[in-house]
Protein backbone atom coordinates (compact mmCIF):
# COMPACT_ATOMS: atom_id res chain seq x y z
CA UNK A 1 0.00 0.00 0.00
CA UNK A 2 1.10 3.57 -0.86
CA UNK A 3 0.18 6.88 -0.03
CA UNK A 4 1.37 10.22 -0.77
CA UNK A 5 2.58 12.62 2.38
CA UNK A 6 2.93 16.53 2.07
CA UNK A 7 4.95 17.27 5.30
CA UNK A 8 6.12 20.68 6.59
CA UNK A 9 4.30 21.89 3.19
CA UNK A 10 6.51 19.49 1.06
CA UNK A 11 5.35 16.51 -0.56
CA UNK A 12 6.60 13.35 -0.04
CA UNK A 13 5.68 9.28 -0.66
CA UNK A 14 5.23 7.40 2.18
CA UNK A 15 5.68 3.87 2.51
CA UNK A 16 3.45 1.96 4.78
CA UNK A 17 6.46 -0.73 5.91
CA UNK A 18 8.82 -1.03 8.63
CA UNK A 19 11.89 1.17 8.41
CA UNK A 20 13.40 0.08 11.96
CA UNK A 21 16.18 -2.03 10.43
CA UNK A 22 16.91 -0.31 7.52
CA UNK A 23 20.36 1.03 7.40
CA UNK A 24 20.61 4.77 7.91
CA UNK A 25 22.05 5.38 4.58
CA UNK A 26 19.13 3.80 3.27
CA UNK A 27 16.60 5.27 5.48
CA UNK A 28 17.96 9.27 5.03
CA UNK A 29 17.76 8.30 1.42
CA UNK A 30 13.84 8.02 1.38
CA UNK A 31 13.59 10.92 3.52
CA UNK A 32 15.54 13.39 1.49
CA UNK A 33 13.83 12.21 -2.03
CA UNK A 34 10.59 11.13 -1.60
CA UNK A 35 9.31 11.73 -4.75
CA UNK A 36 9.47 9.42 -7.72
CA UNK A 37 7.37 11.65 -10.25
CA UNK A 38 6.54 15.16 -9.82
CA UNK A 39 4.08 16.69 -7.67
CA UNK A 40 3.24 20.44 -6.74
CA UNK A 41 1.10 22.39 -3.85
CA UNK A 42 0.04 25.70 -3.36
CA UNK A 43 -1.47 26.80 0.56
CA UNK A 44 -2.76 29.86 1.54
CA UNK A 45 -2.80 30.60 5.39
CA UNK A 46 -1.92 32.77 8.58
CA UNK A 47 0.67 32.97 10.67
CA UNK A 48 0.42 33.98 14.67
CA UNK A 49 3.74 35.01 15.91
CA UNK A 50 3.74 36.15 20.01
CA UNK A 51 6.81 37.26 22.12
CA UNK A 52 6.91 36.89 25.82
CA UNK A 53 4.78 40.13 27.14
CA UNK A 54 3.67 41.32 24.23
CA UNK A 55 0.77 41.34 21.58
CA UNK A 56 0.04 38.26 18.81
CA UNK A 57 0.91 39.26 15.38
CA UNK A 58 -1.09 38.26 12.34
CA UNK A 59 0.05 37.97 8.89
CA UNK A 60 -1.13 36.33 6.01
CA UNK A 61 0.83 33.56 4.20
CA UNK A 62 1.24 32.18 0.84
CA UNK A 63 3.01 29.12 0.19
CA UNK A 64 4.21 27.40 -3.33
CA UNK A 65 6.44 24.42 -4.21
CA UNK A 66 7.12 22.12 -6.80
CA UNK A 67 8.88 19.40 -6.63
CA UNK A 68 10.44 17.21 -9.12
CA UNK A 69 13.12 14.22 -8.82
CA UNK A 70 16.29 16.77 -8.96
CA UNK A 71 15.02 19.93 -7.89
CA UNK A 72 12.41 21.64 -5.89
CA UNK A 73 11.39 25.04 -6.90
CA UNK A 74 9.10 26.86 -4.11
CA UNK A 75 8.32 30.55 -2.95
CA UNK A 76 6.82 32.09 0.53
CA UNK A 77 4.91 35.48 0.41
CA UNK A 78 4.39 37.40 3.33
CA UNK A 79 0.88 40.11 3.25
CA UNK A 80 1.55 40.18 -0.37
CA UNK A 81 4.42 42.63 -0.23
CA UNK A 82 7.74 40.08 1.58
CA UNK A 83 8.31 37.13 -0.57
CA UNK A 84 11.23 34.59 -1.17
CA UNK A 85 11.89 32.03 -4.09
CA UNK A 86 13.64 28.83 -2.63
CA UNK A 87 15.16 26.62 -5.22
CA UNK A 88 16.85 23.51 -4.42
CA UNK A 89 18.65 20.28 -6.34
CA UNK A 90 19.47 17.55 -5.66
CA UNK A 91 22.11 15.79 -7.71
CA UNK A 92 24.10 12.81 -6.97
CA UNK A 93 23.27 12.49 -3.34
CA UNK A 94 24.18 16.16 -2.74
CA UNK A 95 21.91 19.21 -1.90
CA UNK A 96 22.08 23.14 -2.34
CA UNK A 97 19.55 25.58 -1.43
CA UNK A 98 19.28 29.22 -2.18
CA UNK A 99 17.17 31.36 -1.32
CA UNK A 100 16.49 34.56 -3.18
CA UNK A 101 13.99 38.13 -1.99
CA UNK A 102 11.73 38.09 -4.56
CA UNK A 103 12.36 41.76 -6.68
CA UNK A 104 10.63 44.71 -5.03
CA UNK A 105 10.19 42.71 -2.12
CA UNK A 106 9.81 45.04 0.63
CA UNK A 107 12.34 43.13 3.34
CA UNK A 108 15.21 40.78 3.36
CA UNK A 109 14.98 37.52 5.20
CA UNK A 110 16.48 38.86 8.25
CA UNK A 111 13.35 40.90 9.02
CA UNK A 112 10.01 40.19 9.26
CA UNK A 113 10.05 36.55 8.25
CA UNK A 114 13.36 36.16 10.28
CA UNK A 115 11.52 37.90 13.38
CA UNK A 116 8.97 35.55 13.83
CA UNK A 117 11.65 32.83 13.79
CA UNK A 118 10.78 31.51 10.24
CA UNK A 119 13.27 30.46 7.73
CA UNK A 120 12.08 30.26 4.19
CA UNK A 121 13.79 26.44 3.83
CA UNK A 122 11.88 25.38 6.97
CA UNK A 123 8.71 24.80 4.35
CA UNK A 124 11.26 22.79 2.07
CA UNK A 125 12.80 20.45 4.99
CA UNK A 126 16.46 21.88 3.61
CA UNK A 127 17.92 20.93 6.85
CA UNK A 128 17.11 17.04 5.99
CA UNK A 129 19.70 18.03 3.70
CA UNK A 130 22.79 18.41 5.98
CA UNK A 131 25.73 15.80 6.17
CA UNK A 132 24.46 13.32 8.82
CA UNK A 133 26.71 12.98 12.05
CA UNK A 134 24.92 10.19 13.51
CA UNK A 135 21.55 8.38 14.86
CA UNK A 136 20.40 8.83 18.42
CA UNK A 137 18.34 6.30 20.39
CA UNK A 138 14.51 6.08 18.60
CA UNK A 139 11.73 8.08 19.99
CA UNK A 140 7.84 7.69 19.84
CA UNK A 141 6.41 11.00 19.82
CA UNK A 142 2.92 11.82 22.29
CA UNK A 143 3.08 8.22 22.57
CA UNK A 144 1.55 6.98 19.21
CA UNK A 145 4.37 7.99 16.02
CA UNK A 146 7.43 5.62 16.60
CA UNK A 147 10.56 7.99 15.33
CA UNK A 148 13.98 7.48 14.08
CA UNK A 149 16.23 10.11 15.64
CA UNK A 150 19.21 11.71 13.48
CA UNK A 151 21.77 14.43 14.47
CA UNK A 152 22.82 16.51 11.28
CA UNK A 153 24.84 19.35 11.35
CA UNK A 154 25.11 22.50 8.60
CA UNK A 155 28.17 22.01 6.04
CA UNK A 156 29.96 25.14 8.00
CA UNK A 157 29.31 23.43 11.25
CA UNK A 158 27.54 26.20 12.86
CA UNK A 159 24.40 24.53 14.07
CA UNK A 160 23.26 20.83 14.30
CA UNK A 161 19.83 19.83 13.81
CA UNK A 162 18.37 16.63 15.73
CA UNK A 163 15.27 15.11 13.45
CA UNK A 164 12.60 13.42 14.43
CA UNK A 165 11.86 11.25 11.14
CA UNK A 166 8.32 9.10 11.05
CA UNK A 167 10.10 5.65 11.40
CA UNK A 168 6.86 4.11 8.71
CA UNK A 169 6.29 7.06 6.40
CA UNK A 170 10.21 9.06 6.20
CA UNK A 171 8.93 12.40 6.99
CA UNK A 172 10.15 14.74 10.03
CA UNK A 173 7.93 15.33 12.81
CA UNK A 174 10.35 17.57 14.53
CA UNK A 175 13.25 19.30 14.01
CA UNK A 176 15.02 20.96 17.01
CA UNK A 177 18.04 23.43 15.90
CA UNK A 178 21.21 23.76 18.10
CA UNK A 179 24.24 26.36 18.10
CA UNK A 180 27.59 25.02 18.00
CA UNK A 181 28.83 25.14 21.26
CA UNK A 182 25.38 24.30 23.27
CA UNK A 183 23.26 21.73 24.30
CA UNK A 184 19.86 22.37 24.20
CA UNK A 185 17.98 24.02 21.00
CA UNK A 186 17.36 27.67 20.37
CA UNK A 187 14.50 27.21 17.93
CA UNK A 188 11.97 23.97 17.35
CA UNK A 189 9.79 23.12 14.80
CA UNK A 190 6.27 20.18 14.76
CA UNK A 191 4.11 19.92 12.67
CA UNK A 192 0.53 18.43 12.99
CA UNK A 193 -2.72 17.92 11.36
CA UNK A 194 -2.18 15.82 7.86
CA UNK A 195 -4.89 16.36 5.90
CA UNK A 196 -6.11 14.58 2.26
CA UNK A 197 -6.84 16.40 -0.71
CA UNK A 198 -6.51 15.43 -4.46
CA UNK A 199 -4.67 12.07 -2.91
CA UNK A 200 -2.49 13.62 -1.28
CA UNK A 201 -1.44 14.59 2.24
CA UNK A 202 -0.28 18.46 3.22
CA UNK A 203 0.46 19.37 6.67
CA UNK A 204 -1.84 22.04 7.59
CA UNK A 205 -0.11 23.08 11.17
CA UNK A 206 3.48 23.69 11.81
CA UNK A 207 4.16 25.32 15.12
CA UNK A 208 8.25 26.75 15.78
CA UNK A 209 8.99 28.16 19.49
CA UNK A 210 12.30 29.26 21.20
CA UNK A 211 13.23 31.57 24.09
CA UNK A 212 10.32 33.88 24.55
CA UNK A 213 8.67 33.35 21.74
CA UNK A 214 6.20 31.32 19.54
CA UNK A 215 5.02 31.06 15.83
CA UNK A 216 1.91 29.32 14.45
CA UNK A 217 1.31 28.52 11.07
CA UNK A 218 -2.13 27.32 9.96
CA UNK A 219 -2.85 26.62 5.97
CA UNK A 220 -6.98 26.63 4.87
CA UNK A 221 -7.71 23.48 3.54
CA UNK A 222 -10.79 25.59 1.63
CA UNK A 223 -7.43 27.51 -0.08
CA UNK A 224 -5.27 24.22 -0.59
CA UNK A 225 -4.18 22.70 -4.08
CA UNK A 226 -2.23 19.86 -4.41
CA UNK A 227 -1.55 18.07 -7.59
CA UNK A 228 0.98 15.79 -9.96
CA UNK A 229 2.89 18.24 -11.92
CA UNK A 230 2.87 18.23 -15.62
CA UNK A 231 5.38 19.95 -17.05
CA UNK A 232 3.45 20.31 -20.20
CA UNK A 233 0.90 22.30 -18.69
CA UNK A 234 2.70 23.50 -15.80
CA UNK A 235 0.46 24.95 -12.46
CA UNK A 236 -0.23 28.76 -12.62
CA UNK A 237 1.09 29.17 -8.67
CA UNK A 238 4.10 31.01 -8.76
CA UNK A 239 2.78 35.05 -7.77
CA UNK A 240 4.06 38.34 -8.23
CA UNK A 241 4.28 40.41 -5.29
CA UNK A 242 1.46 43.06 -4.81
Amino acid sequence: MRKHFFAFATLALGFLLSAAELPLSKFMERARNPNSGSTFAALSGQIQHRRAGGKVENASLYFAIIIQPERSTGQIIIDGSEGYLIGQTRLSGDSETTVTPMVGSQAQEAARLGYMGIRPSDLTMSFLYYPVVRELEPVTLSGIAPCRVVLLETPDKSEQVRVYISRDHYFPLKAEFIKAGEKEPYRTLETSGFTKKNDLYYCSKINLDGPGWRTRITFDGDEAKLGVFDAARPPQIIRRLK
